[in-house]
């Protein structure tokens, strides 16, 4: 096979072999073993570091889980977030979310044109936390879990400016205060982030850095997307917590 990847993951096996799992543009996630990549000073040196967009050439046998990496050819290293811990740490949530989301050998051309953007973006310091939560609401529909922000989960009325809603991260879906209950809570937001995340919802990916998203909407944003991404995959994202500590 040959085809466009990039790098999520890279670990060490034997004395001079590495194993390199990468979300490829034809192929989905793939893990694959690189001979004397440890050693190599010229096929995969500064190649197979993380987030790294490379251009690969791969071969697997029938009934083994690993293809073997003959050639790795770089497009970007994205330096910026290799070496700014904030973009580091938000690429690193992101890569988590990949990781725990994606099953092996299912392309989609969607979330690997998605991961890219969002890598791209970082790599620009474009508003580095609203390019987080651009990317995790396309991310969450792509996967098959669209959040619905239009209508209240119990009532089915339509989403007004005048009411106050909560998300339930439980069902996906936004809560009216009528519907409220004291076994519902939810987490509050307001009806700006709703229609922010509306927009980034239906927007063209070429268009959807235009938005702008910060202060409380960012806050609730963020909130709202971490729950229903743990309820989702039913584990911690460590990333996150990383995020957090530096100051997200």
């Amino acid at each position: 096979m040959e085809t466009d990847a990039i790098v999520l993951d890279c670990t060490d096996h034997g004395e001079s072999d590495l194993i390199v799992t990468m979300l490829s543009q034809t192929e989905g996630r793939i893990a694959a073993i690189a001979k004397g990549a440890k050693k190599s000073q010229r096929r995969f040196v500064n190649k197979l570091e993380l987030f790294s967009f490379l251009h690969i050439v791969c071969t697997k046998k029938a009934g083994r889980s690993l293809a073997f990496l003959a050639e790795a050819e770089l497009h970007t290293s994205f330096l910026n977030i290799r070496y700014d811990l904030e973009l580091y740490t938000i690429a690193s949530v992101i890569r988590e979310f990949l990781l725990v989301g994606i099953r092996e050998e299912e392309p989609d051309e969607r979330i690997f044109r998605l991961s890219l953007w969002s890598l791209h973006h970082l790599n620009l310091f474009q508003q580095p936390k609203a390019i987080l939560i651009l990317f995790l609401i396309r991310y969450f529909e792509y996967v098959g879990y669209r959040p619905d922000l239009s209508t209240c989960g119990r009532c089915a009325n339509q989403v007004i400016p005048q009411a106050r809603y909560s998300f339930d991260p439980s069902s996906g879906r936004i809560i009216c205060s009528g519907c409220i209950s004291g076994s519902l809570r939810g987490i509050a937001l307001s009806h700006g982030t709703i229609k922010i995340l509306r927009s980034a919802q239906d927007l063209p990916l070429a268009r959807l850095h235009r938005l702008k998203i910060s202060g409380t909407i960012r806050q609730e944003a963020l909130a709202i997307l971490h729950a229903y991404g743990r309820h989702l995959f039913q584990r911690d994202i460590v990333s996150w917590r990383i995020m957090q500590a530096y100051g997200g």
